[in-house]
Formats: structure tokens, C-alpha cells, sequence
């Protein structure tokens, strides 16, 4: 099933949908662009999964009665301030509650081993960022569908699987979360975040059937990270020596 053409097409579309949601405020014609055939969304969405249903129709009557510089002023108050983030979209916080932290590390690392190098020019922030993590998998989607032979595709699934497993699925769901609740005045994220929810509940389906171990939870991915130093800076004492910024 996976390797159904439409399924690829429809996992691709969703990824880059979800690449311009959460990277950067939204833009005008971004939003103009969402609210085309918006019924036809919801009700195709809602056929997949309830939760990504009710995401487009939440957005929906949000735009239908806010101007879009409304939504950039929800990005803005939900991950830029003026007094701090109300939530921090990145896997080192969720495991951590720090950011530059190992779980970073490893992202690079995964991103080494498939081949992909970040473009600061275009993702300034670090790799476990919440929209770097979901480009992510849009690029090896788009890897599976170019693929040229099975071996090809077997490969770029086993990395999809690898993502999803080991970095998507065990802090994103938690994120989206959290921002849904959030943004309960801010429609717009709030319905998005119902959006990737829905959506990655589909993903985590599908994928079960590849690989029989279960996503780690949160708490359990957490548990590596409690005994780690925390450095806070240059420091005279011997015993502070370990550079965590990996």
C-alpha cells in the first residue's frame, strides 16, 4: 500500500503542506491558497481520519472571519514571543528541556546517513526543528517516488520508518498538542495542529505493519537524557569540561 503512487502523491502534498505551516508565518497568498475548494478538504480529509477533518474545518472558520495578518500574529505569539515562545517546537526540548541538546545530535547524525545536509539559507534554525524534522520526511518521500527499482524503494520506506520511529512520532504528537491547546483563541494553529495530529496518527498506522516494535513513548524516550550534564557556559572547574552543543 505504501507504495501506491496516489498514497506517495498524498503523503508527499501533506508534508510540504506542513513545511509551510509551521516554518515561517504565513504568507497572503498561502493562506488564499488554503481556503480553495476548503469543503472538498474537509470532506476528503475527514474520510482519512476524524481529527484531520475537524483540523481544516477549525483553520476554515477561523479564516472566515480573520484577516490572514491574523495568522502571521498567531505564528508570531505562539513561537516567536514578545515574551518567549509559548511553546518550543524542538525534539532537544521535548527529551531534554533544553535545546542544542543530544537528541540534535542524533538528527544530524540520521541526516548524514541518508544523505540530506541542511540549507541554512533556507531552515536557519537548528535540524530538530519541528518544520525541519517534518521536511524531512518530505524529502524521503520524494526519494521513494523517484526510486528506480524495489530495492530503491525498500530503502527509502526502511528510512521513512526510521524517522518516523525514532524522531517524528515520539515528540511531535506531544507538540502538536501543545500547541493546540495553545492556541485556543488563535484558531488558525489550533486547527493545524489538530491537522498533523490526525495525519500522523495515519502515518503511525500504516507503518506499524513494517516493523513490530512499538514507538517509544515520551517518558521512555526521555529517560537517556535524565542523568545528562547540563552546561551553562565556560567555567574553571576541572569537572565541567563536556561540550553538549554538539
Amino acid at each position: 500500500m505504501l507504495n501506491d503512487p496516489a498514497l506517495m502523491e498524498f503523503r508527499h502534498a501533506y508534508y510540504s503542506l506542513f513545511v509551510q505551516l509551521w516554518w515561517r508565518e504565513p504568507s497572503a497568498d498561502f493562506i488564499a491558497s488554503l481556503m480553495t475548494d476548503m469543503g472538498e478538504r474537509i470532506e476528503a480529509a475527514a474520510e482519512v481520519h476524524p481529527l484531520m477533518g475537524e483540523g481544516w474545518r477549525t483553520m476554515a472558520q477561523y479564516l472566515d472571519t480573520h484577516a490572514p495578518e491574523d495568522a502571521a500574529e498567531a505564528y508570531t505569539h505562539l513561537f516567536l514571543g514578545p515574551y518567549g515562545p509559548a511553546v518550543q517546537p524542538y525534539e532537544s526540548f521535548y527529551l531534554t528541556g533544553y535545546l542544542f541538546r543530544a537528541p540534535l545530535v542524533n538528527v544530524r547524525a540520521f541526516l548524514q546517513g541518508v544523505g540530506l545536509e541542511k540549507d541554512d539559507d533556507a531552515f536557519a534554525e537548528p535540524e530538530d526543528v519541528l518544520a525541519f524534522e517534518l521536511e524531512v520526511m518530505r524529502w524521503l518521500v520524494g526519494k521513494q517516488m523517484s526510486a528506480v527499482d524495489p530495492d530503491e524503494t525498500a530503502q527509502w520506506l526502511h528510512q521513512q520508518m526510521v524517522c518516523l520511529k525514532h524522531h517524528v512520532l515520539v515528540w511531535v504528537p506531544a507538540c502538536a498538542r501543545d500547541i493546540e491547546q495553545a492556541a485556543q483563541e488563535l484558531g488558525f494553529y489550533r486547527g493545524a495542529a489538530q491537522l498533523l495530529r490526525g495525519f500522523l496518527e495515519v502515518e503511525r498506522q500504516m507503518f506499524w505493519e513494517l516493523d513490530i516494535e512499538p514507538v517509544a513513548t515520551l517518558e521512555e524516550a526521555r529517560r537517556p537524557y535524565r542523568n545528562d550534564v547540563i552546561w551553562e557556559g565556560p567555567s574553571f572547574d576541572a569537572g565541567a569540561t563536556e561540550d553538549v552543543n554538539g
